[in-house]
């Protein structure tokens, strides 16, 4: 650029010593331009020339961090790669695990399912026992007060239970005192034909034939009458005592003529002439006495031997407490 500017110069100088004045101010003028021009140029020129050794130093630092961007972008390459390899391998293993969670969703809804039918039949079942447990409420209630009616008529009966066993020792010691009693008056004829017992509440007196009757007779001999004189003594304070009077006979067939014509006759007027002797006694009162006739069919003994035979023969009384109180009490 100087070489061509001073070139420029000699040229001018030159041409100066053959041109006229005003082409000399001209050349001058366009001398001083183009010195202007250069200086301008010159100027730019290193204004430039200075921006291209920066632009250089830019690019050489673009192309260092290209070749470090190239360096790392390798690198990257390679951790991309890994990465790419671990994504693949985690895609894989998200895949296996959404398979399984599918899987497991589907057995844990298929158990969520029958869990939900069961909680269901849970739910019907404990309805029903609701409804079953409030009809057995309503049935202990019922139950409860059929037990409190219970209760009450269970009470009831207990006074009337009570009342009865206190009738009933009372008829007891009453049949005890009666027993006593006939044994005073009778004394001395106890184990010669005549037994006294107490059995079942009542008195049973037995007088075998010959304290009484001559054999096949009915008319009471005169022993007979004092000891049933005796007895009817003890009797008559006895005013609740109902008196059953059963004539026995042996199995012997009697043939007789007259009023007597079996054993029957025979056993039925014996019990009616006990009665009448008896009933002589005006403080005993004859509405509590009752004759019967039971023939041979109500043996105590063997009829085959003569002893049986003869205790077979016998007039029994049955002394019997009136119980009209208690049955009253029974019925109530």
């Amino acid at each position: 650029m100087q070489k061509s500017i001073l070139y420029i110069g000699v040229l001018l100088l030159g041409l100066s010593a053959c041109v006229t004045p005003k082409i000399h101010n001209a050349l001058i003028a366009d001398q001083e331009s183009t010195k202007l021009a250069l200086t301008s140029s010159e100027k730019k020129a290193l204004a430039l020339a200075s921006n291209l050794e920066e632009k250089e130093g830019t690019i050489v630092s673009l192309q260092t961090q290209i070749s470090e961007l190239r360096n790392d972008s390798v690198q990257n390459g390679k951790s991309l790669v890994i990465l790419q390899n671990k994504y693949d391998e985690l895609s894989d293993a998200y895949d296996l695990l959404t398979s399984k969670n599918s899987r497991y969703m589907a057995d844990k809804a298929k158990e969520t399912k029958k869990l939900l039918e069961q909680l269901e039949e849970a739910q019907t079942e404990l309805f029903a026992k609701e409804d079953e447990l409030n009809k057995l409420s309503n049935s202990l209630d019922a139950k409860e007060q059929e037990l409190k009616i219970a209760q009450e008529e269970l009470e009831a009966r207990s006074v009337r239970v009570t009342e009865l066993e206190t009738i009933i020792n009372k008829k007891d010691s009453m049949v005890t005192a009666l027993k006593q009693s006939i044994s005073k008056a009778l004394r001395g004829l106890e184990g010669e034909g005549l037994t006294i017992e107490q059995r079942n509440g009542k008195v049973y007196i037995s007088l075998e034939e010959d304290l009484l009757f001559a054999s096949g007779k009915y008319t009471v001999n005169s022993g007979g009458v004092a000891a049933l004189n005796k007895l009817a003594t003890a009797l008559a304070p006895q005013k609740d005592l109902e008196i059953l009077v059963e004539g026995h006979t042996d199995s012997i067939p009697l043939s007789g003529r007259g009023l007597v014509k079996d054993n029957w006759d025979l056993s039925v007027m014996r019990a009616t002439n006990v009665v009448k002797v008896l009933t002589k006694n005006p403080s005993l009162n004859p509405l509590q006495l009752t004759a019967a006739g039971r023939a041979e069919f109500v043996p105590i003994a063997s009829n085959k031997t003569k002893e049986g035979r003869g205790a077979n023969r016998r007039i029994e009384m049955i002394l019997s407490p009136n119980l009209d109180d208690l049955y009253n009490l029974l019925e109530e």
